[in-house]
């Protein structure tokens, strides 16, 4: 019988066989090739020897009980009068992946599951090359640096959800190219992108910008570091100290891609001033937009301003106001639109976002049809043709 011992055999003495026939040139370049595959192979993925302990998979879940009451008596909305909505829902869950590629090189993928139908979307996609201590390029699928609030985690907010004026005018994820440089007070980035709210976009799809450029920058003030403005909280014992920030955003859609009708052309602009102290924070920022059609041309502004305070090492009251101000000219949808958001957070972990219950209220002062504020069950505010609407939202955040 022709055992597996003697196919072996049979297969050594093959090998034996082919190499003694081998020049000595031949043996030499089969032997480099074969060192050459080895070391392409520690190569070819995040995932090899050499680095697989600085490979990270983070877990984002946000559950939520919501309660919203509105008085609606529109008959164009659907269940007007004193309507009443509440339940349960899976306001984010999140996975991510990120890790070294080289010594100076980071990429990192992030999915987020949709909270009606639970598919994944792909949100970051991106890769950073550190170029010196001072300079970094990162490339892929990210959120341009325009405004602030957006750009701070989900997970790292005071209170469950932004704020409607970050709802109405933020840059969203984007894919592009971006530059980030500074020193140790200050830093800046600049970035070329497909424009807001492009992720998961081809080049030629109906959503891309014929171009986006971005640029932002932020000086400290005090004894602060960076590291201190990854959160709007600020934990008992911190270093007191400032950020100041200033960003611009210009995008022109229609030119070259002709199913977005008709061109238009739209700047973002912000400033903001952010605080950290000893068990308090502060956050306050302005917001332009101006949208020029050739036809029409509005004018929008929004501010927010937010601060915390601990009341002991785990417990923190927050309070938030927030205006979105569209431009007059927009005639039916030209109403201010007002809110106010009062809430507390429970850190079951001293600080530390990894476990944390959050009680917030919003009240909203004004009707949503006669204004261009964004709705969403997301941050409890939903279509409302009366003044007086108000959220309620529970939530328990676990990262890990």
């Amino acid at each position: 019988m022709y055992t597996a011992h003697a196919s072996k055999a049979a297969l050594a003495a093959l090998l034996v066989s082919s190499a003694g026939a081998m020049a000595g040139s031949d043996s030499l370049r089969l032997s480099r090739s074969y060192e050459l595959a080895n070391s392409a192979a520690e190569y070819s993925s995040v995932l090899n020897e050499t680095n697989l302990s600085d490979v990270k998979v983070s877990v984002q879940i946000q559950a939520r009980y919501q309660f919203n009451s509105r008085d609606d008596a529109s008959t164009t909305l659907a269940l007007p009068d004193d309507d009443t909505t509440m339940g349960f829902s899976m306001r984010r869950a999140k996975i991510g992946i990120s890790g070294n590629v080289t010594d100076n090189i980071k990429a990192s993928v992030k999915f987020g599951f949709s909270r009606s139908t639970g598919a994944a979307a792909l949100e970051d996609a991106n890769a950073t090359w550190k170029i010196n201590d001072d300079v970094s390029i990162k490339v892929g699928q990210f959120k341009s640096a325009v405004l602030r609030e957006e750009n701070m985690s989900s997970s790292k907010q005071l209170a469950s959800d932004r704020s409607g004026v970050n709802e109405t005018f933020n840059q969203d994820f984007s894919q592009g190219i971006e530059l980030q440089f500074g020193g140790d007070a200050w830093r800046a980035k600049v970035g070329f992108n497909d424009g807001f709210n492009t992720d998961n976009t081809a080049f030629n799809a109906a959503a891309e910008a014929d171009y986006g450029v971005s640029a932002r920058a932020e000086l400290l003030v005090g004894d602060a570091t960076w590291d201190q403005f990854k959160q709007f909280t600020s934990f008992r014992g911190s270093n007191a100290g400032g950020m100041i920030g200033a960003a611009i955003h210009m995008e022109s859609r229609g030119d070259t891609n002709p199913s977005f009708t008709p061109t238009t052309d739209m700047t973002t602009g912000t400033v903001d001033f952010s605080w950290v102290d000893d068990g308090w924070n502060f956050f306050a920022a302005g917001v332009w937009r101006s949208m020029d059609t050739g036809a029409v041309e509005f004018d929008d502004y929004g501010v927010v301003a937010q601060g915390g305070f601990f009341v002991s090492d785990q417990n923190e009251i927050f309070a938030r106001y927030d205006a979105v101000l569209p431009d007059d000219d927009r005639g039916a949808t030209g109403d201010e639109f007002n809110s106010v958001t009062v809430g507390w957070n429970h850190y079951m972990v001293p600080e530390s976002h990894a476990a944390k219950f959050t009680l917030d209220l919003r009240y909203y002062l004004d009707a949503t049809t006669t204004s261009i504020v964004s709705t969403s069950d997301g941050h409890n505010l939903l279509a409302d043709s009366e003044d007086g609407q108000f959220g309620l939202t529970a939530q328990m955040q676990f990262l890990f």
